[in-house]
C-alpha cells in the first residue's frame, strides 16, 4: 500500500487501493504486542469514529488482547456482527470468542481444534490467493529446495541438520531460504552452527514479489513444528504446480492433498523447537523423499502433474463465496439487521 510521502509524519495513513479506503495507524513495531499504548488508543478512538460513521454491517478481525476485545464489545454493543479470523492454533482463552457472531477458518483441522478445545463452530473458507500475484511471469527453471521463514516454528532446527546430511549424501541438491520474520543468522546462533557448515545453502532477504522464487524452486519445504492452521506458502506453490514435501501438523496434509508428502516429527523435536534433538533416523524419511524428487524425473514429474491438480481446490473465486456467506449469515443472525444487504465491511487491519 502506497499512503503517499506526504503523511509519512503523520500518526494515521490514509490511502485507496482498488476502490477500499484503508486507515492506518503508524506504530513503531510490526509485532502486535510491542504495540504501545498510545497507539492502541489512537487505533481504538478512530474505530469508535468510524463505526459511528459507516454503522457497518459487519466488523472483520482477529486477536485477543484488550484493544480486539474492545473493538468486539463495542461492535456488538451497537448490533453489528463481528467475524473472527481464527488460523493459529494459540487461543487459550474461550472468552477470547465472547462477542463473536462467526468464526471463520482456513482448514477444518482448525476447525476441529478449536471444536475440542472451545466447541467453537468454525465456517471452514480456504486459502485466498490471487494467482497472478505468485505465478512467475517467466518460465520456471525449478532447480532449489526451498525454506520460507527459517523460525523455529516452521522447523528451522529441522532444516539445519537436514541439509548438512544432504551436503553428505545428496551432493547435488541445492537449498535457499527466504528470510521472514524468522532470522538465519539468529537460528545459527541459537542451534550452535556456522555460516560454513552450510556451503549448499543460499540465503535471500525478505521478499515482497515471492514470483522469482517461485521460478526457481523445485520442491518447497516445511518442517513446522506447531499447529500449521494452513499455511499459505503451501497454496502458493501448489498454484505453481510446486510440490510441498512438509510435517503432519494442523491443516498441512489437508491442503497438500497428494500434491506433495506429509511426514511424521518426533513430539519431543515439536516440543523442543529452540535446539537440535532430531535425530539421523527421524530426518531418514525427509532425505529419501529429497532424493526422490531430485534424482527420479518421472516421479517428479507425476508429482508435479498431481499437485496442479490440487492446487485447483485455492481456487480464489470458491473461497470468497464462502466467506461472503459466513459473513451473510453473520449479517442476517443479529437483531434489526436482517433484512440488510451484505454492502459494506469494517476491516480492522493490525
Amino acid at each position: 500500500m502506497d499512503a503517499g510521502t506526504t503523511q509519512t509524519d503523520k500518526p494515521i495513513w490514509r490511502a485507496v487501493v482498488d476502490g477500499v479506503e484503508h486507515l492506518v495507524v503508524k506504530t513503531g513495531s510490526t509485532t502486535r504486542r510491542f504495540m504501545t499504548v498510545q497507539e492502541e488508543e489512537t487505533f481504538y478512538n478512530i474505530f469508535k469514529g468510524e463505526l459511528q460513521y459507516r454503522k457497518p454491517d459487519v466488523v472483520f478481525l482477529w486477536g485477543g488482547l484488550l484493544l480486539e476485545r474492545a473493538i468486539m464489545r463495542d461492535s456488538r454493543d451497537a448490533g453489528i456482527p463481528v467475524a473472527f479470523y481464527l488460523v493459529n492454533g494459540g487461543y487459550r482463552d474461550k472468552t477470547v470468542f465472547k462477542d463473536v457472531s462467526v468464526v471463520i477458518t482456513d482448514t477444518q483441522a482448525t476447525a476441529d481444534l478449536y471444536k475440542e478445545r472451545h466447541d467453537l463452530d468454525c465456517k471452514v473458507v480456504g486459502k485466498f490467493i490471487e494467482p497472478g500475484g505468485v505465478k512467475p511471469l517467466v518460465p520456471r527453471r525449478p532447480d532449489a529446495i526451498t525454506f520460507i521463514n527459517p523460525s523455529f516454528e516452521k522447523g528451522v532446527s529441522v532444516f539445519m541438520p537436514l541439509v548438512r546430511l544432504a551436503a553428505q549424501e545428496l551432493p547435488e541438491a541445492k537449498f535457499l531460504v527466504v528470510q521472514s520474520r524468522g532470522r538465519w543468522e539468529h537460528a545459527l546462533e541459537e542451534l550452535k552452527f556456522r555460516p560454513e557448515d552450510f556451503p549448499n545453502v543460499k540465503v535471500i532477504s525478505h521478499q515482497h514479489d515471492m514470483r522469482r522464487v517461485y521460478a526457481s524452486t523445485r520442491v518447497l519445504l516445511l518442517p513446522s513444528l506447531w499447529h500449521e492452521s494452513g499455511a499459505r506458502v503451501i497454496a502458493e506453490a501448489q498454484l505453481n504446480g510446486i510440490p510441498v514435501i512438509a510435517s503432519d501438523t494442523g491443516g498441512s496434509a489437508e491442503l497438500i492433498g497428494k500434491g506433495g508428502v506429509v511426514l511424521p516429527l518426533p513430539q519431543e523435536v515439536r516440543e523442543n523447537r529452540t535446539k537440535v534433538v532430531v535425530t539421523e533416523e527421524d530426518l531418514r524419511p525427509w532425505l529419501a523423499e529429497l532424493t526422490r524428487v531430485i534424482r527420479d524425473q518421472q516421479y517428479y514429474d507425476d508429482l508435479c502433474h498431481i499437485t496442479e491438480i490440487e492446487g485447483r481446490k485455492h481456487d480464489i473465486e470458491i473461497s470468497t463465496d464462502r466467506f461472503i456467506n459466513a459473513l451473510a449469515q453473520a449479517a442476517l443472525s443479529v437483531a434489526g439487521k436482517g433484512s440488510a444487504p451484505l454492502a459494506r465491511l469494517a476491516e480492522v487491519e493490525h
